[in-house]
Protein backbone atom coordinates (compact mmCIF):
# COMPACT_ATOMS: atom_id res chain seq x y z
CA UNK A 1 0.00 0.00 0.00
CA UNK A 2 2.85 2.38 0.76
CA UNK A 3 4.19 2.24 -2.78
CA UNK A 4 0.69 2.88 -4.15
CA UNK A 5 0.33 5.91 -1.86
CA UNK A 6 3.71 7.29 -2.90
CA UNK A 7 2.86 6.75 -6.56
CA UNK A 8 -0.50 8.52 -6.15
CA UNK A 9 1.09 11.48 -4.33
CA UNK A 10 3.76 11.81 -7.02
CA UNK A 11 1.24 11.49 -9.84
CA UNK A 12 -1.13 14.14 -8.47
CA UNK A 13 1.63 16.55 -7.46
CA UNK A 14 3.11 16.44 -10.97
CA UNK A 15 -0.11 17.70 -12.58
CA UNK A 16 -0.14 21.23 -13.98
CA UNK A 17 -1.31 23.82 -11.46
CA UNK A 18 -0.94 21.56 -8.41
CA UNK A 19 1.15 23.16 -5.67
CA UNK A 20 0.74 20.46 -3.05
CA UNK A 21 -1.03 17.25 -2.04
CA UNK A 22 -1.92 15.79 1.35
CA UNK A 23 -3.41 12.41 2.26
CA UNK A 24 -4.60 11.59 5.77
CA UNK A 25 -6.35 8.65 7.39
CA UNK A 26 -9.80 8.75 9.01
CA UNK A 27 -8.32 9.90 12.34
CA UNK A 28 -6.45 12.82 10.78
CA UNK A 29 -3.01 11.20 10.80
CA UNK A 30 -0.94 12.45 7.89
CA UNK A 31 -0.05 9.60 5.52
CA UNK A 32 1.90 11.69 3.02
CA UNK A 33 2.48 15.17 1.60
CA UNK A 34 4.03 16.79 -1.42
CA UNK A 35 4.73 20.43 -2.27
CA UNK A 36 3.32 23.21 -0.09
CA UNK A 37 1.00 20.92 1.91
CA UNK A 38 1.94 20.75 5.61
CA UNK A 39 1.62 17.53 7.64
CA UNK A 40 0.35 19.46 10.67
CA UNK A 41 -2.77 20.48 8.73
CA UNK A 42 -3.88 16.85 8.18
CA UNK A 43 -6.18 16.67 11.24
CA UNK A 44 -7.81 20.00 10.37
CA UNK A 45 -8.40 18.96 6.75
CA UNK A 46 -9.86 15.61 7.83
CA UNK A 47 -12.17 17.41 10.25
CA UNK A 48 -13.44 19.73 7.51
CA UNK A 49 -14.18 16.74 5.27
CA UNK A 50 -16.03 14.87 8.03
CA UNK A 51 -18.13 17.88 8.99
CA UNK A 52 -19.08 18.53 5.37
CA UNK A 53 -20.32 14.95 5.01
CA UNK A 54 -22.76 15.60 7.87
CA UNK A 55 -24.44 18.53 6.11
CA UNK A 56 -26.67 16.38 3.94
CA UNK A 57 -27.38 12.68 3.78
CA UNK A 58 -29.23 11.30 0.79
CA UNK A 59 -30.62 8.36 2.74
CA UNK A 60 -30.39 7.47 6.43
CA UNK A 61 -27.96 4.61 5.78
CA UNK A 62 -26.05 6.12 2.85
CA UNK A 63 -23.25 8.58 3.46
CA UNK A 64 -22.35 11.03 0.70
CA UNK A 65 -18.81 12.36 0.49
CA UNK A 66 -18.90 15.93 -0.80
CA UNK A 67 -16.01 17.73 -2.44
CA UNK A 68 -15.02 20.89 -0.56
CA UNK A 69 -13.42 23.82 -2.36
CA UNK A 70 -11.65 26.38 -0.15
CA UNK A 71 -10.33 29.57 -1.68
CA UNK A 72 -8.02 32.06 0.01
CA UNK A 73 -5.80 34.80 -1.38
CA UNK A 74 -4.47 33.32 -4.64
CA UNK A 75 -4.77 29.71 -3.51
CA UNK A 76 -7.36 26.98 -3.65
CA UNK A 77 -7.64 23.71 -1.71
CA UNK A 78 -9.87 20.91 -2.92
CA UNK A 79 -10.73 18.41 -0.16
CA UNK A 80 -12.39 15.06 -0.69
CA UNK A 81 -13.07 12.35 1.90
CA UNK A 82 -13.30 8.80 0.62
CA UNK A 83 -14.21 7.07 3.89
CA UNK A 84 -10.87 5.64 5.00
CA UNK A 85 -8.76 8.54 3.80
CA UNK A 86 -8.98 12.24 2.95
CA UNK A 87 -7.26 13.87 -0.01
CA UNK A 88 -6.41 17.58 -0.22
CA UNK A 89 -5.05 19.14 -3.40
CA UNK A 90 -3.52 22.61 -3.14
CA UNK A 91 -3.71 24.68 -6.32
Amino acid sequence: MESELISTLNNISSKEGVKGVLVSDETGLCLGVRGIARPESAAFITSIAKMASNIQRVEADKLEYPTINLEYENNQVIIRNEGTFTLAIFM
